[in-house]
């Protein structure tokens, strides 16, 4: 059987205000929810985070559940889901638990291996540097594959992630949704506070999509609505060499329009 980890849960977590004040309005089951939720996050490494859909059936909590530790500031919403309140600063994170993992592993390796040396004739040592003609072309095409492939799950800083493509597109959206945010004073906040974590390109999308979005909600900066192509919307028309008063309802001006709406779902989708 696995060894799982711990999430804390300290002592008096049922005397705190929050908790306190659920049980009174009768939603002791929201408490359930949380705990549960924090299980998930620990068991996942997460950080704090967790998926709609995880909530929905591995949880298998209500939407007033939920809304109840939204409400009482347990739970802060994000598009794809939930993160739960200042996890990572009573929780150790992925890269802390992982860093764990691997140092006790190697304590153990080397526990175990201590007397025992591993010899090697000079051909198998050829053979795996790929020095030997027939496999100096089998190689090269493998190992780039394999780092190609690495590349999706390899761990990088903040500040990589900073100057990455990813996070310039994510940049564009965020504009775009939320105008009147001021981006660079939220990454100088959001750089400060994990400036010495590292993690996959994806889950820096997440956690920085998930940040500006809170930093948004806290201020009070609405998300603005996205424009809907339109066959005398300006871009239409411009595309088209066309103004308001030559505007026509044919076709081609409605297949650019439903062509312009599905490039900018999916743009948006995939970001």
């Amino acid at each position: 059987m696995a060894r799982r980890g711990y999430v804390q849960l300290v002592n008096g977590f049922y005397d705190n205000d929050k908790v306190r004040d659920l049980v009174r309005m009768g939603r002791a089951d929201s408490v359930g929810v949380y705990c549960m939720a924090l299980s998930l996050c620990g068991d996942r490494l997460t950080d704090g985070f967790i998926p709609r859909r995880a909530m929905l059936s591995n949880i298998g909590a209500t939407p007033e559940q939920v809304r109840a530790l939204v409400d009482e500031g347990m739970l802060e919403e994000v598009d794809e889901g939930w993160i739960i309140h200042d996890y990572t600063v009573h929780n150790r994170t992925k890269e802390q638990v992982l860093h764990a993992r691997a140092d006790a592993k190697e304590r153990k390796s080397k526990s175990r291996h201590h007397a025992t040396v591993t010899s090697m004739s000079q051909r198998d040592i050829a053979v795996t540097s790929g020095q030997t003609p027939e496999h100096q072309n089998t190689r090269t095409p493998k190992k780039e594959k394999e780092e190609y492939s690495s590349s999706f799950s390899k761990e990088t800083g903040v500040k990589d992630f900073g100057e990455s493509r990813e996070c310039s597109e994510t940049d564009k959206t965020l504009a775009a949704e939320y105008p009147n945010l001021d981006l660079e004073s939220a990454w100088n906040a959001f750089a400060g506070r994990h400036q010495h974590e590292t993690r996959t390109i994806n889950d820096w999308t997440r956690q920085w999509k998930g940040w500006c979005q809170r930093r948004a909600n806290m201020s009070g900066i609405p998300p603005s609505k996205r424009h809907v192509h339109t066959w005398k919307c300006s871009h239409v028309l411009e595309a088209l060499g066309r103004d308001e008063e030559t505007a026509q309802v044919d076709e081609k001006a409605c297949e650019l329009a439903d062509k312009l709406n599905n490039e900018e779902n999916h743009d948006y989708e995939r970001n």
